[in-house]
């Protein structure tokens, strides 16, 4: 009795392993049970053609002879090229999307890094500056720096890249007459 036991848990172990492997492979990984490894091999050129392919264009472009023809349409009807490669094209979008998302982050990331650094350097410098020698035009200068870079950090320069109608000027010339 131990030893049925034994058998049939080892048995089920496999069946399942089995089974999460066929789940895990993809319609355009594999070969179909019944699908030959010569219209596999073509599903595989006909899958690589990309969005614009076609049994015709997958045939030309690798040489292969046309009255082949309809063994490849047979092929592709019987093994659902057309759905597999669809399958495949989605998947590969998905994938180049979350890997484009990662750029992004990772240079979000690196911008945010070297603004942190730029923000310590503007801080010590403006510890050094002396009120008293900085001018009027640099005074102006450094507020508006210090605008441009809150609007970039907080993203409010691409949220409001029209001009505003109307919009009020301010100069303060004459606070800084005398300086």
């Amino acid at each position: 009795m131990g030893d049925k036991d034994t058998v049939s848990t080892s048995a089920n172990l496999n069946s399942e392993l089995n089974s999460k492997v066929a789940e895990s492979e993809k319609s355009w990984e594999k070969k179909l049970i019944d699908e030959s490894p010569k219209a596999f091999k073509a599903f595989c050129l006909f899958r690589a053609m990309g969005y614009k392919r076609s049994i015709k264009a997958c045939m030309e472009m690798h040489g292969i002879e046309p009255k082949k023809y309809g063994s490849w349409a047979r092929y592709a009807r019987l093994y659902h090229w057309n759905e597999r490669a669809a399958e495949y094209d989605a998947y590969i979008a998905k994938e180049t999307e979350r890997e484009l998302l990662a750029e992004r982050v990772e240079r979000k990331r690196r911008q945010m890094e070297m603004l942190n650094g730029f923000d310590e350097l503007v801080g010590k410098r403006l510890k050094t500056l002396d009120p008293e020698k900085l001018d009027a035009d640099g005074a102006m200068d450094l507020l508006e720096r210090s605008a441009k870079l809150d609007s970039f950090i907080t993203g409010a320069d691409k949220e409001n890249s029209k001009p505003v109608q109307g919009e009020l000027a301010i100069t303060f010339a004459d606070s800084f007459k005398d300086l």
